[in-house]
């Protein structure tokens, strides 16, 4: 049975075999991954864990074990224990996808966002990235958002499409399946 939850991060440079060296802690450990992400940025692989952990193992000697352990791998961790737990993602109750194309520059996440979080949407998840062909860069941003149950939807549209307008991005939003993974 688990006695506390921590959430870990880790990054480094990317190359096979880091998920398999900090895994091999975590079990020696007896701890348990409730839940992760995990993908590669720019050649960095980069890790966030939802950790149990047996009640007898404490967090700072896990986080040195996982130091010592992968000093020839390069990476740096960090954690934090948490005070609350939601063992399962609830689903979510009215989805959205927001896609945002455009020139690579700074200031989309924030005006986008910015945006939202003035209408009590909630960011669930973002993917950025940048696409280069032709000689040029391509901003790409995809949102998972929470809408409110009660909100305009064809209001939001336009108001996103306006400032979009304005960043001199593209924007759709669309209605998104809800699943459980």
């Amino acid at each position: 049975m688990a006695g506390k939850y921590i959430s870990l991060t880790a990054i480094g440079k990317d190359r096979p075999g880091l998920v398999s060296a900090i895994a091999k802690v975590l079990y020696e450990y007896k701890c348990n991954i409730e839940d992760s992400t995990m993908t590669i940025l720019h050649g960095q692989f980069a890790m966030i864990l939802i950790l149990s952990l047996p009640k007898d193992v404490n967090p700072k000697e896990l986080y040195l074990k996982l130091q010592k352990s992968s000093r020839s791998l390069s990476m740096s961790f960090s954690y934090s224990e948490l005070t609350s737990f939601a063992p399962k993602r609830k689903k979510l109750v009215n989805p959205y996808i927001i896609s945002v194309y455009g020139a690579d520059k700074p200031g989309i996440v924030y005006g986008i966002s910015s945006f939202l979080a003035g209408y009590k949407i909630n960011i669930t998840d973002v993917q950025t990235a940048v696409s280069k062909s032709k000689g040029k860069k391509t901003y790409i941003m995809i949102i998972e958002a929470e809408f409110p149950k009660k909100i305009a939807i064809s209001k939001i549209q336009q108001e996103l499409l306006n400032l979009a307008k304005s960043m001199n991005v593209a924007v759709s939003v669309n209605q998104a399946e809800s699943a459980d993974i």
